[in-house]
């Protein structure tokens, strides 16, 4: 039902017993609330600051335009490909059938163009909603979205004894009536581990429980009680085609890709991060006031660096956290006298740390090529590639050529490919590899990558430093999906969450193996039914000045990335603390969600923490790890801030892990 437009209204707009637009100013929007009958019917710049009356469970939320187009403009709440929620328009040619909210997720506008009082191109972390709405139609607003998507937890839960509920949801049938655990039976049948060795003071059975009662939630809450494992890395002896690498695009600037600075110091902040390969995009100095070969944005407005500083940024930094091979890849528009510059540049800097090839043979492994440094750019080009023999040309001079290790070529199809005798590597936009994929579909793009090396990079439209979704691009078994590790400023990095999630796997070296069924016909991927129990938080105290008026309104998000049919999202309820700081401080959910997974080697598992607000939900935390690495049990989920940095406080989530 609708409001009525003026009080002196008849039943002469109403149709069948229901209002229809009749707003005397033409594109107004209004508010439509199923199931309530309204004293008037106002547009919504008319509706009274007391707010808007609650539809009931169940009813949507929409408004609709009185535009000749007869389109309908909907308010809904919309997944998008990195799991934020806003604002979508959807036009639909003569229909006014209703649209269901979905399920409650962590919600972020985005840029739409549906009517709106809200600016939507704000910058999420400023919070800048252009002219608010007043504070009691905002409620109204959060009200009816999110009023029936996302549930609170029950008040049991927020009055209950927390170290009581910890200790019978974790310890369960091993938890004596005395209180005593059976810690042996514990650690064997719930954390698939060796129960710890640990010095017994006391003597007697009933001391010796009592101590590892005590002991066992120490253990749980423990920093080193990590989901995954994270020992050293265990397998590098393959050829670097079966890899996937730790990538990033643009390595150089600091902010967006139009007017930003380059730096030396946002290639060595990469390279701490665990990031292997970097990009240089290198240019003649003397065309922009410099002396040698520069780095910067061509056909830009950003500052330039000298190559020399970006080289001796990367040979400090590369391998103070991995000792894996560092590839620099160049996009190289220097003239033959700039490229004689650079291939000095290359062997002075890097001296014999360059790793320089002997000849065409197969890909080198990285276990070989421990802080090496390997030079990726064009090395020849095809001339007669009609022929049956074509002719590859040098694309670099002869000084520069022969520092060439991964050397990248043109793609001229898969069937050229297929026949070549040579291993080459070539770069695809995320655009190119989308319309391959759709073409020839993804055992095609996995039988190219089984020898030959892909590096996909964000298209040109991501002027804001966004990134695309790499999933399908791992999962087509593209080795180096080049990321930009700026940050947007509008919004939250998921795709670099996701990445910085999948390469914590094989020992956070940066270097990740391809399942052996991305590299042959004939292996099936390996299949798991996964259950996580989302039990509570722990260091909430981080949190306690998110919200204003009081503690923040905490949910979870637990999603699974990986292959196409293995992507979902579930969501806790919402929980509202009651005070602070202390045990009341922190939230208990104790929720469980189950997963199928067809494909454990591309799985990738993500916990976000959300604080629930009326206009953007605040981050609180987040972390990410390959599911081929998990540790079952329960586990104390570290929560990150949007960069990727331990907070302070060190929040974290308290979770068990199941493969049923």
């Amino acid at each position: 039902m609708l409001f009525r437009c003026s009080l002196s209204c008849t039943e002469e707009c109403s149709k069948d017993g229901e209002w229809t637009p009749c707003w005397p100013y033409d594109g107004e929007p209004v508010i439509e609330l199923p199931g309530l009958d309204p004293e008037e019917y106002l547009p919504v710049s008319a509706v009274p600051a007391s707010g808007v009356p609650q539809p009931e469970t169940g009813s949507s939320l929409s408004w609709r335009s009185s535009s000749k187009s007869g389109k309908d403009w909907s308010l809904s709440r919309q997944a998008t490909a990195t799991g934020a929620v806003g604002f979508h328009e959807l036009a639909k040619e003569d229909s006014t059938e209703e649209i269901e909210v979905d399920d409650g997720l962590p919600h972020v506008l985005r840029r739409s163009g549906a009517i709106s009082e809200l600016d939507l191109l704000a910058a999420v972390e400023e919070k800048q909603v252009g002219k608010r709405l007043t504070v009691a139609l905002s409620k109204a607003f959060s009200r009816l979205t999110f009023g029936s998507s996302c549930l609170r937890v029950s008040s049991a839960l927020l009055d209950c004894d927390r170290d009581k509920v910890l200790r019978e949801a974790i310890f369960g049938d091993y938890l004596a009536a005395d209180g005593s655990v059976d810690a042996a039976a514990w650690y064997r049948h719930v954390q698939n581990e060796l129960m710890p060795q640990r010095p017994v003071k006391t003597c007697g059975t009933g001391a010796t429980l009592l101590r590892q009662r005590h002991d066992l939630l120490k253990d749980v809450l423990e920093d080193s009680n990590l989901p995954h494992v994270s020992e050293e890395t265990v397998e590098l002896d393959r050829p670097l085609s079966e890899y996937w690498v730790n990538s990033s695009h643009n390595s150089y600037l600091q902010g967006n890709q139009l007017t930003s600075t380059s730096s030396a110091h946002a290639i060595s902040s990469l390279l701490r991060n665990g990031c292997r390969v970097v990009e240089l995009d290198v240019y003649d100095g003397a065309k922009y006031g410099m002396q040698g070969p520069c780095v910067l944005h061509g056909g830009t407005a950003t500052t330039a660096v000298s190559f020399e500083a970006c080289l001796e940024a990367i040979r400090e930094a590369a391998f103070e956290t991995s000792h894996c091979p560092v590839i620099i890849t160049l996009e190289n528009y220097l003239s033959p006298e700039g490229q004689r510059e650079c291939a000095g540049l290359l062997q002075r800097v890097l001296g014999d740390a360059l790793y320089v090839p002997s000849g065409t043979e197969n890909w080198p492994s990285p276990g070989v090529l421990h802080d090496r440094f390997l030079l990726r750019d064009k090395s020849w080009r095809l001339e007669d590639s009609n022929s049956l023999e074509p002719r590859r040309q040098p694309v670099r001079v002869a000084e520069l050529h022969e520092l060439i290790s991964i050397g990248n070529v043109k793609f001229h199809g898969f069937k050229f490919s297929a026949e070549d005798s040579a291993y080459t590597s070539s770069s695809f936009s995320e655009i190119k590899l989308s319309q391959i994929l759709s073409k020839f579909g993804i055992e095609a793009m996995r039988r190219y990558t089984s020898r030959h090396i892909a590096r996909i990079y964000p298209a040109g439209y991501r002027v804001d430093s966004s990134n695309f979704d790499p999933q399908d691009a791992w999962e087509a078994g593209c080795q180096l999906v080049a990321l930009n590790g700026q940050k947007s400023i509008f919004f939250h990095p998921h795709a670099a969450w996701l990445n910085a999630g999948k390469f914590r796997g094989n020992g956070g070296c940066g270097y990740i193996p391809k399942p052996s069924h991305l590299l042959g016909p004939h292996e099936k991927p390996e299949a798991h039914r996964l259950a996580v129990t989302v039990l509570g938080g722990d260091g909430w105290e981080a949190f306690r000045d998110f919200d204003l008026i009081g503690p923040p309104d905490s949910y979870v998000c637990v999603e699974i990335a990986g292959t196409a049919a293995d992507r979902k999202i579930e969501t806790t309820s919402v929980y509202t603390a009651r005070a602070r700081t202390g045990s009341k401080a922190q939230p208990i959910w104790n929720q469980r969600f189950e997963f199928d997974i067809t494909d454990a080697a591309l799985a990738v598992m993500m916990l976000m923490a959300w604080d629930q607000d009326v206009d953007f939900d605040d981050l609180l935390g987040q972390y990410a790890f390959p599911l081929a690495d998990l540790k079952p049990g329960w586990r104390r989920v570290p929560l990150l801030s949007s960069s990727g940095e331990m907070q302070d406080g060190n929040p974290a989530l308290i979770c068990r892990f199941e493969l049923i």
